[in-house]
C-alpha cells in the first residue's frame, strides 16, 4: 500500500483561479513554506522507508520554490519516481533543459486542462494556448506529459471532446473530480445524473483516465485472471492501483497534514509528520485504517459486489453527504439493467487488461534501466 505520494510543497501560485479548490487563490491565508531540509527529513526520507516509489511534486505552483530543483535532484537520488503537477507557466526552454539533465527519464510533468474551450480561461485563468506551447516545449525534448482534466458540472457538456482531443494527441490522462476542498463553490460539483449521461460515457472510451475513476465494474474473478494477483490479499488493489485510489495513495499537505487523497487535504488529517512520524500515521492512525476497510463503508458501497476493486469514491462521499466512509451518491450502479452491468464489466475487463498490459511494460523499463 501506499505506493505514491502526492506531495503539496507550497500554497503559492502565480494564478489566481477562482475556484481553486488547493486555496491559492487566497495567500493570506496561508502559513510560510516548509524549508528542504524539513521536507526532506520529515517527508522523502520516512516515505522512503514505508515503500514509497512514486512523488509528485505539486503546490500551489510547485516552481515558485526557490529550492525546487534541489528537491527534485534529492528525491530523484534516493530512488523516488517523479512526477510534477504544474500550471506550466514557468516552464522556460532553460529549466526544461535542466529538467532533462538532472532527471533523464525519470519525470512525468502533468498539465492541467478543463477543456479545450473558452471556458478553459474562465475557470483556469489561462487561455489554452499557453498549454499548447508549453505541451511543445516539453515533447520537444521528450518529457513525459500526463494531461490532468477536471470533471465538474461547468465542463460536463464539453468533457468527451476533451478527451477525445487528448486521446487524438496519444497522450496519456487522468482525471481529477471538483470539489469544494478550498472553494465555497459547491454547485459545481459532478451529481450522479452527470456522471451517468456525461463522464462515464467518455471514460468508457479509453483505459487511460478510467481504470482510476469510479464506479468501476470489474469483477474480483477477472482481477484475478489477469493481474496472476489473488484479489483480497491486500486491502485495497495496488498492482495496479484500480477504482477509487485511497489506500495506494496519500497527500501530505504543505503544513505537513497527511490525508487519505489530496482532495480530502485542509478538510481532515490523519496526522501531522512534524510531530508524528510517517509510518505511525499510515498504518496505526484511525482515519487510514478505516478508510482502507472496505467492507465496513456504508451503504451500497459496503454491500457492491465491486467492493474491492472500486471502493467508491471517498472524496464524493465525503463533499456530498459529510460522511467520508459513505456510500458515493454519485454511483449509479443501482440505477441500470443487468444487461446494462454485464455489458459494463465486459467494457471494464477489456480496459483493465490493456491497463496491465501497459502496467507490465513500464515495470519492465524500469527494471532495464535499473539493471
Amino acid at each position: 500500500m501506499f505506493h505514491t505520494l502526492y506531495l503539496e510543497t507550497t500554497r503559492r501560485c502565480n494564478f489566481r483561479c477562482e475556484y481553486c479548490s488547493s486555496g491559492s487563490n487566497q495567500p493570506n491565508k496561508w502559513e510560510n513554506d516548509k524549508s528542504a531540509d524539513d521536507i526532506i527529513r520529515y517527508i522523502l526520507e520516512p516515505a522512503k522507508d514505508v515503500g514509497t516509489t512514486f512523488i509528485d511534486f505539486s503546490g500551489g505552483e510547485f516552481f515558485l520554490r526557490k529550492d525546487a530543483l534541489l528537491l527534485l535532484e534529492t528525491a530523484h537520488r534516493m530512488g523516488f519516481k517523479i512526477g510534477i503537477s504544474t500550471n506550466g507557466s514557468l516552464l522556460t526552454e532553460e529549466l526544461v533543459i535542466q529538467l532533462k539533465h538532472l532527471l533523464d527519464n525519470n519525470l512525468l510533468i502533468s498539465l492541467g486542462i478543463n477543456s479545450f474551450d473558452e471556458e478553459n480561461k474562465a475557470t483556469r485563468f489561462r487561455e489554452i494556448e499557453l498549454f499548447l506551447e508549453k505541451l511543445d516545449l516539453l515533447q520537444k525534448y521528450n518529457i513525459n506529459v500526463n494531461i490532468s482534466v477536471t470533471m465538474g458540472r461547468f465542463n460536463c457538456e464539453t468533457f468527451n471532446n476533451t478527451i477525445a482531443k487528448i486521446r487524438s494527441m496519444s497522450l496519456p490522462f487522468n482525471r481529477i473530480p471538483f470539489t469544494p476542498r478550498n472553494s465555497p463553490h459547491k454547485e459545481l460539483m459532478f451529481d450522479k445524473e452527470i456522471l451517468k449521461n456525461y463522464l462515464h460515457p467518455a471514460l468508457m472510451k479509453s483505459h487511460h483516465g478510467f481504470v482510476s475513476f469510479v464506479p468501476f465494474f470489474l469483477n474480483p474473478n477477472d482481477y484475478e485472471a489477469l493481474t496472476g494477483e489473488k484479489a483480497f490479499q491486500h486491502p485495497v488493489p495496488a498492482h495496479p492501483s484500480i477504482g477509487c485510489w485511497v489506500g495506494s495513495f496519500y497527500a501530505v499537505n504543505p503544513a505537513g497534514d497527511v490525508a487519505p487523497c489530496p482532495l480530502l487535504s485542509d478538510n481532515m488529517s490523519a496526522g501531522n509528520v512534524y510531530t508524528r512520524p510517517l509510518k505511525e500515521i499510515l498504518y496505526e492512525s484511525d482515519l487510514m485504517k478505516k478508510i482502507v476497510h472496505r467492507p465496513s463503508l456504508g451503504g451500497k458501497c459496503g454491500k457492491c459486489k465491486y467492493n474491492w476493486t472500486c471502493g467508491g469514491c471517498r472524496v464524493m462521499a465525503y463533499y456530498h453527504t459529510g460522511d467520508v466512509f459513505g456510500e458515493d451518491p454519485t454511483c449509479f450502479i443501482d440505477e441500470i439493467s443487468p444487461e446494462e452491468l454485464e455489458k459494463f464489466e465486459k467494457q471494464t475487463r477489456k480496459h483493465f487488461r490493456n491497463y496491465v498490459r501497459m502496467d507490465e511494460l513500464s515495470r519492465s523499463i524500469i527494471r532495464q534501466k535499473a539493471e
